[in-house]
């Protein structure tokens, strides 16, 4: 069962679990992601368009889609909102209740530091590139700069070593890849003494498949990127 009505993460990891196996969603299937999603979003209040977790499931942990556990429920309805939208967006984005739904969590998600500042304090780094991924999926390109400007603060992070500093590695690796341009590239072209080090540890677990995967794809053993929304 691809949705999980206990957890708005696990839906959204099993979402994009089955697009990166390409493995597509039937009619009805999207038709049910999307009245789900739809009704996880604050409709009000101070997280108004925001989506909102179940009771206790940030206790139980929320990870980003290559492993990363989130510390800050901020965090946490941060990268979530962002991975609800870009599933609406993908699935749903004719309809006029989600444009809608997309336009209230857009609203609120600008205002944030990391979208507004390129603020990197603490895991206000992890939802700048949950950001940066929403943005790479825009087809308006209305945030071509804003991305550009963000490479250059990662870049302005490198550690020396092929990682950054504040930044989650295989969450960073993840979203450069999707985004394809020069700079992008440059940071993966940076990155790849990291990655030809961690490519060789075994991979065990449903995370550890995943960054294998993804390191494989980065250091051109694969052809295509990873497809995840």
């Amino acid at each position: 069962m691809l949705i999980d009505e206990t957890s708005l993460s696990a839906t959204i990891d099993a979402f994009n679990a089955q697009l990166a196996e390409d493995a597509r969603l039937d009619a009805e299937e999207e038709v049910e992601v999307v009245s789900f999603l739809l009704g996880r979003q604050i409709g009000s209040g101070r997280n108004g368009g925001m989506f909102a977790l179940s009771a206790g499931e940030y206790e139980a942990g929320v990870h980003l889609f290559t492993g990363e556990r989130l510390r800050t429920r901020i965090a946490a309805r941060s990268v979530l909102t962002l991975g609800a939208t870009r599933i609406l967006s993908a699935i749903g984005g004719d309809r006029v209740d989600v444009q809608e739904a997309l336009a209230r969590a857009s609203a609120v998600m600008r205002r944030a530091c990391f979208a507004a500042a390129h603020c990197v304090i603490g895991e206000c780094a992890h939802s700048s590139i949950a950001y940066m991924r929403d943005a790479a999926i825009d087809r308006t390109g209305a945030r071509r700069k804003w991305i550009e400007d963000h490479i250059r603060v990662i870049c302005a992070h490198r550690e020396g070593n092929g990682r950054w500093k504040r930044f989650p590695f295989y969450y960073t690796l993840l979203a450069l890849s999707e985004v394809g341009t020069p700079s992008a590239n440059a940071e993966l072209d940076y990155a790849r003494p990291a990655c030809e080090r961690v490519v060789r540890r075994a991979s065990t677990g449903v995370y550890g498949v995943r960054r294998k995967s993804l390191l494989r794809r980065v250091l051109g053993d694969v052809d295509q990127p990873l497809e995840l929304l």
